[in-house]
């Protein structure tokens, strides 16, 4: 019998890579999380998931991931939300979906299901994305006002969160698409003063000289 010296959960060495893990997928998630594709929430699945499940909860959770991330379609996807609502699984299924809709260009199902989201995870770490999802359809509605509204109050609410430069490209682009090119100059150009360095700063640019033209 392993007694708990021997056990590798109480391994210094195997804490530490359980930690770099972590990390590494944290990283991962910061530089290529606004593509908000579903092999990129999956990942998501790993921190969230408690390291104390029982067996049979671990069982559940692996079989919610594994169909996670071969699901081809909205129907399987809505699979994980229902079948494996219980799971870490369930809410990255669902923003998934609300993705998937929006990418076929169903955005009344886009809008559906990231509401859906808001309305059964107040609280969830993933929040932003659905709220972020949420004024991407007001754009692709054409509600450019709308839209520019809903990316503004992203920005105050989530300053610091990875969407954030994204947040605000989108901005600018609803704001000249409103009829307010000045405004969107003016967020464009904040955004080159305050993140000069920032791996968006080329975009940022040359939505800048597209206002010029």
């Amino acid at each position: 019998m392993m007694d708990k010296d021997q056990n590798p959960k109480h391994d210094p060495k195997h804490q530490e890579l359980e930690q770099h893990e972590v990390k590494q997928v944290l990283d991962f998630l910061k530089h290529y999380g606004s593509m908000i594709g579903i092999g990129v929430l999956a990942a998501t699945v790993a921190i969230l998931a408690s390291r104390e499940l029982s067996r049979r909860q671990a069982d559940k959770m692996t079989q919610a991931e594994t169909l996670l991330v071969s699901a081809q379609s909205p129907q399987q996807l809505e699979e994980v939300v229902d079948r494996y609502k219980s799971t870490p699984a369930a809410p990255v299924a669902l923003l998934g979906l609300a993705r998937t809709y929006f990418n076929e260009g169903d955005f009344f199902q886009a809008r559906a299901q990231y509401e859906r989201f808001l309305k059964k995870y107040k609280n969830h770490d993933l929040r932003p994305i659905a709220e972020f999802g949420l004024a991407s359809c007001t754009a692709a509605d054409g509600d450019f006002n709308g839209a520019a509204e809903q990316f503004a109050d992203f920005i105050q609410a989530q300053g610091d969160h990875y969407l954030q430069p994204l947040a605000t490209l989108e901005m600018a682009r609803a704001l000249e698409q409103a009829g307010r090119p000045e405004e969107a100059r003016i967020a464009l150009e904040d955004f080159l003063t305050e993140s000069p360095d920032s791996q968006w700063a080329g975009q940022a640019a040359g939505a800048l000289e597209q206002l010029d033209k």
